[in-house]
């Protein structure tokens, strides 16, 4: 059998990325709410992703 190589960044860890920064991004909006618990949602979904590329 063949090991399979996998990369280290993950689906999670890119949108959980993307998703904080979309969430800071919206503070400064009328939709402050929205960013506060979306900044904090797409961060856990970030260190789940970063926990996950970092498993063997």
């Amino acid at each position: 059998m063949s090991k399979i190589n996998r990369s280290n960044l993950n689906l999670g860890l890119i949108l959980g990325i993307l998703g904080c920064i979309a969430g800071i991004g919206l503070l400064f909006t009328d939709s402050w709410l929205i960013g506060i618990f979306g900044s904090i949602a797409s961060a856990g979904i970030a260190y789940k992703g970063y926990q996950d590329s970092k498993e063997v």
